[in-house]
């Protein structure tokens, strides 16, 4: 079976994470230890899911622009009003 780094179900262990995401791995290291990072342990081992890791930069990146809104001038408007 030949495993393609691009598979929605692709799993990574913690150096290929920390390359996938372009940090260190003693970043990844920390944030497993807070449990900050979606992970899963397979024995001992701390592996990763591609999957898992697109939607937590995914949901990451939505909290971190809904912060930024306002200072960008974009006030919205709330439900029911046109």
């Amino acid at each position: 079976m030949i495993y393609d780094p691009t598979a929605v179900n692709y799993v990574m262990n913690t150096l290929q994470a920390a390359s996938y995401l372009g940090v260190p791995k003693d970043l990844i290291d920390d944030l497993v230890a807070k449990r900050n990072i979606p992970f899963t342990k397979v024995g001992d081992r701390v592996v990763f899911s591609k999957a898992a890791l697109d939607y937590w930069i995914y949901a990451k990146s939505m909290e971190n622009l809904q912060d930024d809104l306002p200072n960008l001038g974009f006030q919205g408007r709330k439900v029911g009003s046109l």
